[in-house]
């Protein structure tokens, strides 16, 4: 068990459980893992999304309850989960983006397509039309 030292203020804590170094490490360690673990999951089958926030909560939990170097690794693990959502709402919405652009090049015809264009309100090309056909009438007889 840690000693316990008396801080400034006279109270008693507990000692460090590891130095910077160590906590770093367990850290990052807990953040591969964390990645790790969600690639796995949503290899075999499971939605990223679920296992993502699955791993964030373990990680929130070992966090809240462990100390030391494996509340470095939870919170790590707990990160590389929001990391995974974070990116699964960039891809969702990125394919979002994608299926709307296509549903819109196919309604939009090409410029230059070689079909008649779309009038103005008061469709011009029909007056140009009716002009015409006026003129044909007037001097056919």
């Amino acid at each position: 068990m840690a000693k316990k030292k008396k801080d400034d203020g006279g109270t008693k804590r507990k000692a460090s459980s590891g130095g910077p170094t160590k906590n770093i490490i367990a850290g990052l360690a807990g953040g591969a893992l964390g990645a790790i673990a969600g690639a796995l999951t949503a290899r075999a089958g499971v939605d990223p999304k679920t296992a993502a926030i699955g791993i964030v909560g373990a990680g929130a939990v070992g966090a809240f309850t462990a100390s030391g170097a494996v509340r470095w690794a939870a919170t790590g693990a707990a990160a590389a989960g929001a990391g995974q959502l974070a990116l699964g709402w960039l891809a969702k919405k990125t394919l979002e983006a994608q299926q709307t652009a296509a549903q819109a090049s196919q309604t939009t015809p090409a410029m230059g397509s070689g079909g008649p264009r779309q009038g103005l309100p008061g469709d011009v090309a029909q007056a140009f039309r009716d002009a015409r056909e006026q003129m044909q009438d007037d001097y056919a007889n």
